[in-house]
């Protein structure tokens, strides 16, 4: 199995709560809009750590999906203080909330978004990119905004 390392996942808590909703986590995911951005800062590298660790991941949730088990089982703990998996494997279809609905060109200008990119840029031991969140070729990944 090829393993890799991801230091951080830079999110927001607006992308947290859609992934959580998308899971099926109907009483975390108000909650998860509700964490600041130090705290969603603090879980980018729990978040990293976890996506590191595809056989972490698996021990805590068989079969669990790929793309989004990192950003449910490390939100999940932060909230509840205990990793499980999320009430659905899959992502539910339909309409979002209204809150969550948001587009992408939106959750990229999210003022709790750019604020997680100004303490991680804070916390790195490279000097602060003055480039805006939307404009940066290494947040757009498939890591950056949910």
């Amino acid at each position: 199995m090829l393993h890799f390392e991801v230091k951080y996942v830079i999110t927001s808590p607006l992308s947290l709560a859609r992934i959580l909703w998308w899971y099926g986590e109907d009483d975390l995911w108000p909650r998860a809009l509700d964490l600041s951005p130090s705290e969603v800062a603090d879980l980018a590298r729990v978040f990293g750590t976890l996506l590191s660790t595809p056989e972490f991941v698996e021990a805590e949730w068989a079969d669990a999906p790929k793309t989004d088990a990192h950003l449910v089982l490390g939100t999940i703990e932060h909230l509840e203080g205990r990793s499980r998996p999320a009430v659905r494997r899959h992502r539910r279809s339909g309409p979002l909330p209204e809150v969550l609905d948001v587009s992408e060109a939106d959750r990229w200008r999210d003022p709790a978004f750019i604020e997680v990119v100004r303490q991680l840029d804070l916390r790195s031991d490279v000097p602060p990119d003055p480039t805006a969140p939307w404009l940066r070729h290494r947040l757009h990944g498939r890591w950056a905004s949910g």
